[in-house]
């Protein structure tokens, strides 16, 4: 299904007809195409290398080195008068050439500090991996709400285009009784009016549809220049099908935001517990081999080799750094607390959230049915004045009233199912399980 999605998206440009799209299908081109996708999931990879390279610290290390040294003036040594003899004596000791090579193998054993820097590593990976999820949760939720306000323009669009044809014809039947003297000139003028407003407002749904399609377009990460069209539709929309949310509490477990700042505090406390392992002493084993050389001549210097080996174990303890240690653990300290606070207030936010989520689709809920009835009443008026009119017991007065009623109920019906869809997404998002959300889709 993906791949189909793909190979169609892939052809727009090559393709001068509207590519018919559904919700979901935006959907899925929008998590396998859209930019953002890849720069975060990029940044959780390299979240793993990090892991990588704290593990590194308790490997291995093993380094070498060589020099080749030409001594120009050899330094001067004083032995004291009276120590070899009574004058004291001026050396110059050493060669013109010196050189020296060893390979050197270090393997830490003990170091705090380390240890819990891989952990460190380890839940930014987590940070990582749940902010790959955030975002796309946020590109699923910019490109639904784009998709349902593309698609109110193109049901008012529809709405209209039936408005036009009842005018076109209003217009004609007027026009032919005019010509017969039935009706006055004021009356086939007022029919006129309303069927160029009825144009004008085409035109301007029409812009604003395409501005809404390049919204569309821009959320989903596609090029603007593609031709797309959506597919479906929200004329008769069973209202009954609509449901309420069965319930308003917050799950932390499903809210990524939620989950994040629980991990943020984890990487607070990590940072106390490293600032604290910076007053304990590490410990680490070494292992060096090497060799040197000596001639008045290079080339004899380079052939005439004295080697040496030692192993030992090595412990640095800190005893001092100038407070300096001392001032980054109380930073750390006063961070964590702050992250405390912080995911309180988040936490009361995000309950806050949810109820003002469920309170709105709640409140959009009843206008939509009750704009839904009003619909269908002002579908009735609007049918028996037209049949009236024609038999000639009503006059156009009355007619266009009861147009002007209907039109304001497909208005009103149209807002409030936006409203209604928008508050559902907004609740899904709120709630943590957009997911849902998507997997319901046809």
């Amino acid at each position: 299904m993906v791949a189909a999605l793909t190979f169609m998206l892939l052809s727009f440009q090559a393709n001068s007809q509207d590519q018919t799209l559904s919700l979901k299908g935006c959907i899925q081109y929008t998590l396998q195409h859209h930019p953002n996708g890849a720069i975060y999931k990029y940044a959780a990879q390299s979240a793993a290398e990090k892991i990588r390279e704290s593990k590194g610290a308790f490997l291995p290390s093993v380094s070498g080195s060589i020099g080749l040294d030409y001594n120009l003036k050899l330094q001067t040594n004083v032995i004291p008068a009276g120590s070899f003899s009574p004058t004291e004596t001026k050396l110059q000791l050493g060669n013109k050439f010196s050189n020296s090579a060893y390979l050197q193998a270090d393997q830490n054993i003990y170091d705090k500090s380390a240890s819990l820097g891989i952990k460190t590593a380890q839940i930014n990976k987590e940070v990582a991996d749940l902010t790959v999820s955030k975002e796309n949760e946020t590109l699923v939720f910019n490109t639904a709400s784009s998709y349902y306000q593309a698609l109110t323009y193109k049901e008012k669009g529809r709405l209209l285009e039936e408005s036009k044809k009842q005018y076109e014809a209003m217009v004609g039947i007027l026009k032919l009784r005019y010509e017969q003297g039935v009706v006055k000139k004021s009356e086939y003028d007022r029919a006129r009016v309303n069927y160029n407003n009825v144009q004008s407002e085409i035109l301007a749904n029409n812009s604003a549809y395409a501005l809404a399609i390049n919204t569309l377009k821009n959320h989903m990460g596609l090029d603007l220049e593609a031709s797309i069209a959506i597919g479906d539709s929200i004329n008769n929309v069973d209202v009954s099908e609509l449901s309420l949310p069965k319930n308003s509490e917050l799950t932390g477990n499903n809210l990524i935001d939620f989950q994040i700042d629980q991990k943020n505090l984890e990487l607070k406390n990590l940072d106390v517990r490293q600032k604290k392992a910076a007053f304990l002493p590490t410990f680490s084993l070494y292992a060096k081999y090497g060799g040197t050389a000596f001639g008045t001549e290079f080339i004899p210097a380079l052939t005439h080799w004295y080697d040496y080996s030692v192993v030992g174990v090595k412990a640095t303890i800190p005893l001092f750094s100038g407070f300096k240690k001392q001032s980054q653990l109380a930073q750390s300290q006063f961070s964590f607390k702050s992250q405390q606070l912080t995911n309180k207030l988040n936490l009361q936010t995000y309950k806050l959230n949810v109820e003002n989520a469920a309170t709105e689709i709640t409140s959009t809920y009843i206008n939509l049915k009750k704009n839904k009835e009003n619909l269908s009443l002002a579908k009735e008026m609007m049918d028996a004045s037209t049949v009236e009119y024609r038999e000639g017991t009503t006059t156009l007065s009355s007619l266009l009233d009861a147009d002007y009623s209907y039109k304001e109920a497909r208005t009103n019906y149209t807002t409030t199912l936006l409203d209604y869809l928008n508050a559902q997404l907004s609740y899904y998002k709120n709630t943590g399980t957009i997911s849902e959300f998507v997997n319901e889709l046809k």
